[in-house]
């Protein structure tokens, strides 16, 4: 049985117009200024973008911010004010517009804690007469080409000073902050940039020994900049530690964790998050204020081993537990942390080492020994520069595992975390809409009022294998979930959503909740989405967001609907078809659509086409190669039109093995001369009439015509007219095509696998060529005596 979710509640009846003169287009989103605001009160912001003219709502992935006004609106740009929650989490969340034709992009908006202020960039280009401020405060500003932004505070000899500047972090273009610190002298004392747990971005902590205004430069790496270079610098006396030990916890348990890169922050306890996007993260605090974004923090209920020095040989390991993770840091040049766990031969762990990815500059390398001291296993850079392996453990005993940096590096926040778990199933989902790649997919979906909409849903799992259920929580009122039962190996679904034709315009975050379905087992998962926010160079993936909600919404009707015609005969194997579509279109819209499909069964290929202007209906061509999958699959077509992006229903599709086959002999022939080639019938489905197969894929100057087949046909034979001036050669790929007509629609057949050669005339045989006279000898003259240094001796 397939599914049907429907979303609960009544729909609301609503009138739809159309303007016959304008068709409304998909909404975009390009900026949100100012990038971020303080929390506790309500944010004036300006969500830049494209068709925004209509916009009704915000939707947040994250928690904490609210809409408390829509205000004006254009094409371009709608000014909205924001509501953020006192304690609502620091640092970035993301979040999209939804007007009345659909949802946008996702954009980030960092929340602070500091008061905040906006550039001055008439006044802020010249070190020698800076911008003063307070400490305390954040700067909204940008960075144009060759420009460096000059901020003065006033402090006092042993103060601290506290400077983070978010910028690539923001989402933005591929932006490369620097930040400098000049003393009252004009000297440079600091110079910080790609500090390891920001990305590109940077943070650093200045000690004051002088009293007096220091200046921070705010710059691109390289002087480079443009308009949409903004940044967040924030400046205070807040903590700003780069790392910290240990780098997880069990969720919810209170984890005492010290924190490292700041020297005026000591050990802190603070509470483990539960995993999820936004929140598996912690904050350092204290009397003066909170870090401006977080550290991250793993979520996760192994029991913890700190490492206690000395602990760099296997005779001093620090002893610990397995399953369990070993927390530590590189603290030197050359450090090796060696860690020690009994272990059963025969169990099977996963070894992974935290370190990058947490935002430590640490290039791990790990290695797991035997009892006996021989190495098990090591890995480099399995997960990005971090390490990763799988173990089955071969003795019984107590095993070593150590990690260094690659390069011998180390320092105060080479921190990490090792974790040796069981090997566990997992189960994720994640969703394809066009963009061509499942796991960087926007996450967002418009279903047009009285229509459909496509998405395929990609399904990893790692460790089991089975039948899963899906169900979709949260859907928009008025919309349903349309899908087949999810089998054991089934990597992808396709999905449709249906809004009824009354369904409210209106927005919501899907949950994405699958399981497997086998007595005994507990695998469950949700939606994992890496959302790119910046492409570098040839597409490379830069910077991605993790969301675990998709993004969709109800929008006002479509001007258009399409609909398959659907096939009364299969698409049999090595065959073709082309598949009908048809469009129903609004008084007044007459615009191309472009049909594609995302999906198709295995072994089955589909084309594009175009319903012209004004059309109603277009083909998609489909092949089946040899093993396409045989059975009743159900199949949709996406259509674009004028920013509208609608499908139709899923709808029934049969692939079958085929009618009729045909084994297709060699010929040969030399030119001007005919040939003939000889074709087997294999009858394997019983079919009524007379119908024609041709002869394809000869060469320039070979022709042949079709032959009358029926269902007692057991051999053709094609006579071949050779040109004498065809090509001279071996041709293969000769095939067979066949049409056979049922219910007045075409069932193609193509088999191949013959040759004609061809080959050039022998010439003529020449004739005997005449006796020529015999030449008189010729006297030949003496030949000189050789000249030899050994003369031969006489005989005698």
């Amino acid at each position: 049985m397939r599914s049907v979710i429907r979303a609960a509640g009544a729909a609301a009846t609503m009138a739809i117009l159309f303007s016959t003169l304008a068709w409304a287009v998909a909404p975009s989103l390009s900026d949100i200024l100012p990038r971020g605001g303080t929390r506790g009160g309500v944010v004036e912001v300006d969500f830049h973008g494209g068709n925004l003219a209509d916009a009704v709502d915000i939707m947040f992935h994250d928690t904490g911010i609210t809409v408390a006004e829509i205000g004006a609106a254009e094409a371009g740009k709608v000014h909205v004010k924001l509501n953020i929650a006192p304690d609502c989490q620091l640092g970035t969340h993301a979040m999209r517009v939804r007007t009345k034709t659909g949802v946008t992009n996702l954009k980030l908006f960092s929340v602070g804690a500091l008061t905040e202020v906006d550039e001055n960039e008439a006044a802020n280009n010249d070190q020698k007469n800076p911008v003063v401020l307070a400490l305390g405060t954040t700067i909204n500003g940008q960075t144009t080409n060759e420009d460096a932004d000059y901020f003065a505070f006033d402090l006092a000899a042993g103060d601290r000073l506290s400077a983070e500047v978010e910028a690539i972090r923001l989402g933005g273009p591929l932006f490369d902050p620097k930040l400098r610190l000049f003393d009252p002298a004009g000297r440079e004392v600091v110079a910080e940039d790609d500090t390891p747990m920001m990305v590109q971005d940077a943070a650093f902590v200045y000690e004051v020994k002088e009293a007096g205004r220091y200046t921070i430069a705010m710059s691109e790496a390289a002087f480079g900049g443009a308009g949409g270079y903004y940044y967040r610098l924030h400046v205070g006396k807040f903590p700003r530690p780069m790392a910290v030990t240990p780098m997880g916890g069990a969720p919810g348990s209170e984890v005492n964790v010290t924190w490292l890169g700041d020297p005026a922050l000591t050990a802190q306890p603070v509470a483990a998050p539960q995993p999820s996007v936004m929140s598996t993260v912690v904050f350092a605090s204290n009397d003066s204020g909170i870090s401006p974004t977080p550290v991250p923090f793993r979520a996760s209920a192994l029991p913890g081993t700190l490492e206690v020095e000395p602990n760099n040989d296997a005779a001093t390991a620090t002893v610990g537990a397995a399953p369990g993770a070993f927390d530590g840091v590189i603290n030197q040049q050359g450090d090796i942390d060696f860690y020690k766990f009994e272990g059963t031969a025969g169990q099977v762990y996963d070894i992974r080492v935290f370190a990058r990815e947490m935002g430590s500059p640490l290039d791990s390398v790990a290695v797991i020994l035997n009892p006996s001291g021989s190495a098990l296993a090591s890995n480099d850079d399995a997960v990005g520069p971090d390490s990763y392996m799988r173990v089955t453990l071969a003795e019984t005993g107590a095993h070593t595992v150590y990690v260094n940096d690659h390069l011998s590096r180390g320092g105060q926040t080479f921190a990490y975390r090792i974790e040796v778990s069981p090997v566990t199933p997992t189960l994720s989902f994640s969703t394809n809409m066009g963009a061509g790649n499942f796991t960087y997919e926007p996450a967002n979906l418009t279903v047009h009022a009285g229509n459909h909409n496509f998405m395929l849903v990609n399904i990893a799992r790692a460790e089991f294998d089975g039948p899963l259920s899906l169900t979709f929580d949260g859907l928009p009122q008025g919309v349903t979930a349309d899908f087949d039962p999810i089998v054991a190996g089934q990597t992808v679904v396709p999905v449709v959503l249906t809004a009824a034709a009354d369904a409210p315009v209106a927005g919501s975050m899907i949950a994405f909740n699958g399981k497997l379905e086998q007595e005994g087992t507990n695998v469950t998962g949700g939606l994992k989405q890496d959302v790119v926010l910046i492409y570098g160079d040839n597409l490379v993936i830069f910077q991605t967001r993790r969301v675990e909600r998709l993004a969709t919404a109800v929008g006002e009707a479509a001007p258009f609907s399409i609909e398959i015609v659907q096939p009364k005969v299969p698409l049999v194997q090595n065959g073709t078809m082309n598949l009908k579509v048809v469009a129903k279109r609004n008084e007044g819209f007459t615009a191309p659509i472009n049909l594609r499909t995302l999906w198709m069964p295995s072994g089955v290929a589909a084309g594009t086409a175009d319903i012209p202007e004004g059309g109603t209906e277009a083909a998609l061509f489909m092949n089946a190669n040899g093993g396409a999958a045989v059975g009743t699959h159900r199949i949709a077509v996406i259509g674009t039109s004028s920013g509208y992006t609608v499908s139709t229903a899923m709808t029934p599709i049969m692939v079958a093995a085929p009618w009729v086959t045909f084994d297709v002999a060699t010929a040969e022939s030399e030119q001007g001369k005919p040939a003939q080639l000889k074709v087997t019938v294999n009858q394997l489905a019983a079919f009524d009439g007379s119908f024609n197969a041709e002869l394809l894929g000869l060469p320039k100057g070979c022709t042949t015509p079709a032959q009358t087949f029926t269902k007692d046909t057991k051999e053709l034979v094609f006579p071949i007219e050779v040109a004498a001036d065809a090509p001279v050669g071996k041709f293969g790929n000769l095939f067979i095509r066949a049409v056979i007509q049922k219910d007045g629609e075409d069932v193609l057949h193509q088999w191949g696998g013959g040759q004609l050669a061809v080959f050039a005339p022998l010439p003529p045989a020449a004739a005997p060529a005449p006796e020529a006279a015999p030449k008189p000898e010729e006297k030949k003259p003496d030949e000189p005596a050789r000249k030899t240094r050994f003369p031969v001796a006489a005989a005698g």
